[in-house]
């Protein structure tokens, strides 16, 4: 049985802003590296065989400081990344709700509807997040796994795998800072989600 522990990043300057983010970076604020350090009691007691994380500075130095350990690998990917928001990053939420209303209402009411030209859409960040995860859960059949990726990718995979309809990814248990999932594989390659965003699922 595969077993993948994922994280969601710590605490952007971004965050604070209340900016979106999506392809664009910014950095971990002093709570953001702090709630690193303290999600590492989540898993100090578990060993991992690799650790895949986003491209992004904000999820790469999470998973350093998660890991806390020079000798287990780390792999970049931007499969991981957070789902492509085009023009509207670097931009506030504010700013984008006056000039994209329609659409910025579908991100957040509707994203089974969300199409904006240059940006992605959930069911884009769907197949390539399952896609991902799969890969991963194949290459390493039979181990543990760190990874380290963004609140849209989370949920839009998470609520997925629970063959959940996409217009339900931003209902609860939400992606917060310090939110550890659990996903194993294992009849069948089968994904199944064990626990969403701290919150362990039913059978």
């Amino acid at each position: 049985m595969t077993e993948i522990h994922i994280f969601r990043h710590g605490e952007t300057e971004w965050n604070i802003e209340g900016r979106m983010q999506g392809f664009k970076d910014s950095p971990l604020t002093e709570l953001g590296k702090a709630q690193a350090v303290a999600a590492r009691k989540k898993i100090e007691h578990l060993e991992f065989d690799a650790v895949f994380c986003s491209t992004s500075s904000r999820a790469s130095d999470r998973a350093r400081i998660l890991v806390n350990d020079v000798d287990t690998p780390i792999y970049e990917t931007d499969e991981l990344r957070e789902i492509n928001m085009g023009s509207w990053e670097g931009m506030s939420h504010h700013e984008v709700k006056e000039q994209y209303a329609e659409d910025y209402y579908d991100f957040w009411n509707r994203p089974g509807c969300f199409q904006m030209s240059g940006a992605e859409s959930f069911h884009d960040l769907k197949v390539r997040s399952i896609t991902c995860i799969k890969r991963i859960s194949q290459e390493y059949e039979g181990k543990r796994i760190l990874v380290v990726s963004h609140a849209a990718l989370i949920k839009t995979l998470l609520t997925s795998l629970q063959s959940k309809p996409l217009d339900e990814l931003w209902e609860g248990p939400f992606a917060t800072n310090l939110s550890h999932s659990i996903v194993i594989s294992g009849v069948g390659s089968q994904l199944v989600v064990k626990q969403f965003c701290d919150e362990i699922c039913n059978e």
